[in-house]
Formats: structure tokens, C-alpha cells, sequence
């Protein structure tokens, strides 16, 4: 029987984690369901900036001894025990797409010299082939096709749904997975998957983005030696924040980087002529970061600190569960496809399909102050941010959906035109 909304508020009394909510700016009138896509603004943040632009205004450039040049390894210790990592193994920097590029050019050249190397095809390489999995966000597949089409390998995408292990020869040098899927939320086991990509001989690449901040990731635990993940999503960085990248320990000196800036040099204001890579996860940077944007991440990681993951965890799930339960029977009716996997193997996030009127739904319930996101072909996807999304709220969002759609409303005219982000 589905739950009142005396029974919601009652789950929210009961929340441990409902005063975080409070510790979010979000505006009056808005159930924010698109965590997947940007996280809410965390009210530190503010305080943050603006502290970081008094400091830019009073210390000038002595501000890089004051902070700022240290941040990005800083802010992947902070990061660290969200990911199951220790100090010195994530590093805070650039974007996800240059941090693939990075990790592939890495791998690929530690790979030089051992077993394989006397192959012929992909520039005297044994392991000439990089694969990416078909349906990813295109970034991951895009960066990789790039990576190959430069170095010298051969681009191999493993087809959505069919197994990894028909893929995986003694050719295949790194392999590029997400750990949650960004369309359908699927979330790969990734112990078992990485147990499998080493005993072919090659690496696997963990994307985190729809994963950091929604659940419980261990990356130590799974064996996992590289991984790349963004902020600005379950994490609430910000716009555009910084992504991360993590190298397990043990595996940081094995090779250089591709994108061999300045400040991954041993030594940056020796200002050598030649390169040398800096020692452990340092080697990873590239170029100059902005402290704007680690003032705003840092505020929030400051606040994740202080947050049980495992608490996390559970609500989003509860907060999923409440969602379609409360949808009980209208998506069938109108001819929707509810594509969720089940609990044990879902991230944070619902997709519905309706390939026909899905984007005018999503942007119906826009203009009733209930924000999810739409992505070709037909998909709607609601994300599920457990810091800051109530019962409440979650069950006020699926009444809304099905007022749009007993009513029509998403088949009015203004609702069919899109803009340039969706």
C-alpha cells in the first residue's frame, strides 16, 4: 500500500542524516532530483570563494605559499576516505576526460619492456588494443578513441550488455568501465570484474563519476589500481570542479604521464629544460589549477567529512524505492518503461523511458519546480542526493509526475522546444 504523506514526514523525523539539508542553499519552491548531473551548492561554499577572493586581493601571488599550490594533493587526502583510499593515492585535477588520457598514456608506456613487447602491430607494442564499453558516456570513449588514434593502438568497444571476458585477450592493453552506468544506473561489481581484467594481463580504468558521493566505494578493497571520478556532481563542487584521479600506491612510479606539465616536474620552479617526473601522485598534475574552484570543492568536502556512508547508502536507496512505489501503476499506464535495476546492483538514480514525450515530461515537471534530466533517446533520469532530498520531497515529486501526466500537460507547445544543454 503506498505510503502517506504522514508516513514520509514520520521517515523524515527519523532520519539521521536530515540536518544536512540544511547545510545546502537550495531555492524555495524546488525538488532538486539531478544530483547525478550537478550537486546543490553546499552554503560553505560561499563563504569559501569570497574568502579565497579576499585572500587573492590582499596576499596576490604570495597566495600560492598560502595554500593554493599544495590543493590538489590536499584535497585528494580529504577525498581519499570517501573512495576507500589512503593519503598520497588521489590527486584533485583537471577534467575526467584528460584524466583518462593520462592514465591510458601511463599504463600503456609502464607496459613497454615487459612481456609481449617484441609484437609488431601498435608500434612494437604486445598490447595494442584499448577498450571501452558501448553505451558509456561518450567523454570515456571519445578520450579513448583520441588516446588511440594519436599513440598508435586500436580502439575496441565492448557492445552494451554482452560480457567483458569475450573481449579480453593477451592484445588488450587497458580497459575503460564506469562503475555506475549514466543511463540506466546499472552498477558493475567491481572486485570481481577487476580480478578478471588482471588475470588477462591488462588494467582497468574505474570511472566514479555516478558513483563518488552516492554509495560506498572501496577501491583498496577491490584491488583497484586506477580510477578517475568528478566532483561536481554527489559531491557538490561546484560548476565544472575539478575531477580526481586516484593510482594506487605501488603503481605510481612505474612510467611518465603523457601530458608532462610543469607542475607534474620533480622540481617545477627549477625550471629544467627537460622533464622529470615528481615523485608518487604528484606526477599526475599538468598545469596550473584555479584556487576558485578548490575553495568551493573544498568547502564541501569539508562537510563530507562528517557524513556515514553507509547511513548514505541506505537512505538513497529508501528515497529510490519511495519514488516508484509512489508511482505504482501510473508509468504502465502511460506507457512508460521503468529500466531501474534492482537494489543490489543500481547506483543512485531512476530511469524511466518514454522515448516519444520524455524530454517534454522532464521539462513539464521544470515548470512545476521538480528538476531530473533528460537524455537521448527517451530517457528521464532522477538522482537520488540522500544529503540533501527529504521523503518529503521525493514523494511530492512523484505526485507531481503523475498530475503532468494525467493532465497532458507536457504536450503543450512550450514544452517541445530544448535548449542546448538538456
Amino acid at each position: 500500500m503506498p505510503l502517506t504523506l504522514d508516513d514520509v514526514r514520520e521517515l523524515d523525523r527519523q532520519d539521521p542524516l536530515a540536518t544536512f539539508r540544511n547545510r545546502f542553499a537550495l531555492p524555495e519552491g524546488t525538488i532538486y532530483l539531478d544530483g547525478n548531473s550537478l550537486g546543490a551548492q553546499p552554503r560553505a561554499a560561499v563563504a569559501a570563494v569570497d574568502g579565497l577572493m579576499s585572500q587573492w586581493r590582499d596576499s596576490l601571488i604570495q597566495g600560492w605559499n598560502q595554500g593554493w599550490f599544495d590543493a590538489p594533493e590536499r584535497l585528494g587526502d580529504r577525498l581519499a576516505p570517501l573512495l576507500g583510499a589512503e593519503p598520497g593515492e588521489v590527486l584533485v585535477t583537471d577534467t575526467i576526460t584528460h584524466n583518462i588520457f593520462k592514465l591510458l598514456g601511463y599504463i600503456t608506456e609502464g607496459q613497454k619492456g615487459t612481456e609481449g613487447q617484441k609484437g609488431t602491430e601498435g608500434q612494437g607494442r604486445g598490447r595494442p588494443v584499448i577498450l571501452s564499453e558501448g553505451g558509456n558516456f561518450p567523454t570515456d570513449g571519445y578520450i579513448a578513441q583520441g588516446f588511440c588514434r594519436f599513440g598508435g593502438f586500436e580502439h575496441r568497444v565492448v557492445p552494451e550488455g554482452e560480457a567483458l571476458d569475450a573481449y579480453l585477450d593477451e592484445r588488450v592493453a587497458a580497459v575503460v568501465l564506469s562503475h555506475v552506468h549514466y543511463r540506466t544506473g546499472r552498477l558493475r561489481d567491481m572486485a570481481a570484474i577487476t580480478r578478471q581484467v588482471h588475470a588477462s594481463g591488462a588494467e582497468v580504468v574505474w570511472d566514479l563519476a555516478h558513483s563518488a558521493g552516492a554509495l560506498l566505494v572501496d577501491l583498496a578493497a577491490c584491488d583497484v589500481r586506477y580510477a578517475v571520478g568528478c566532483t561536481y556532481k554527489y559531491l557538490n563542487g561546484g560548476p565544472g570542479a575539478p575531477a580526481f584521479l586516484y593510482v594506487r600506491r605501488d603503481c605510481q612510479a612505474q612510467a611518465w604521464q603523457p601530458l608532462s606539465g610543469w607542475l607534474g616536474h620533480a622540481a617545477p620552479f627549477a625550471f629544467e629544460a627537460d622533464y622529470a617526473p615528481a615523485p608518487g601522485i604528484s606526477r599526475f598534475r599538468t598545469g596550473t589549477h584555479s584556487p576558485l574552484a578548490f575553495a568551493a570543492l573544498e568547502a564541501s568536502l569539508s562537510l563530507w567529512q562528517e557524513v556515514d556512508l553507509a547511513q548514505l547508502r541506505r537512505k538513497g536507496q529508501r528515497l529510490i524505492e519511495l519514488f516508484r512505489e509512489s508511482l505504482s501503476g501510473c508509468l504502465e499506464e502511460h506507457g512508460i518503461s521503468d529500466i531501474t535495476p534492482d537494489e543490489a546492483q543500481r547506483g543512485s538514480q531512476v530511469g524511466l523511458v518514454e522515448r516519444e514525450h520524455g524530454y517534454a515530461i522532464v521539462q513539464a515537471l521544470i515548470e512545476r519546480g521538480v528538476i531530473g534530466d533528460y537524455r537521448e533517446p527517451g530517457l528521464m533520469r532522477f538522482g537520488f542526493a540522500p544529503l540533501y532530498l527529504s521523503h518529503e520531497d521525493v514523494w511530492q515529486a512523484a505526485q507531481h509526475l503523475r498530475e503532468v501526466l494525467s493532465a497532458g500537460e507536457y504536450l503543450a507547445p512550450c514544452f517541445q522546444q530544448r535548449g542546448a544543454v538538456t
